[in-house]
């Protein structure tokens, strides 16, 4: 370390965390019970009183923690299925599993590049989502 007016300072490069399968899993298992008594909260607390709008946002809550919930659930049930065949190969999933969920900004043109990569249009699947939604719109 060096001293700077006489105090000491850290070095400017950090390892980078380990992340193992077991972390990992451990981690999705208790946010994924968390999320699930979240959505279980929204889903069966309604109000006596409750209006529409409300009923709306509360029932909005509730997929977002439904959504939380399996991709935690489903994200600890690959790494103990792949823990099963090979230990070492399930830790550097669960590495590579942390570092892309931490960028998000990466999907959006990968997306797009694995749909075309597989025969699909991304420009029309997106036209086509685009079209069901205004037409739900306007129910």
């Amino acid at each position: 370390m060096t001293e700077l007016a006489g105090q000491q300072t850290l070095p400017t490069t950090f390892p980078s965390p380990v992340v193992t399968a077991d972390i990992q899993i451990r981690r999705s298992l208790e946010e994924g019970i968390t999320q699930l008594e979240h959505f279980t909260n929204a889903i069966s607390n309604r109000a006596a009183d409750e209006d529409e709008a409300a009923k709306e946002r509360r029932l909005l809550r509730g997929n977002m923690h439904l959504f939380a919930y399996l991709l935690n659930a489903v994200t600890a049930d690959v790494l103990i299925e792949v823990q099963g065949y090979n230990r070492a190969w399930a830790d550097t999933m669960a590495d590579a599993l942390e570092d892309k969920l931490e960028g998000g900004d990466y999907y959006p043109e990968m997306l797009w590049q694995w749909a075309t990569e597989r025969g699909l249009d991304p420009e029309a699947v997106a036209a086509e989502a685009k079209t069901r939604i205004d037409q739900k719109d306007t129910k």
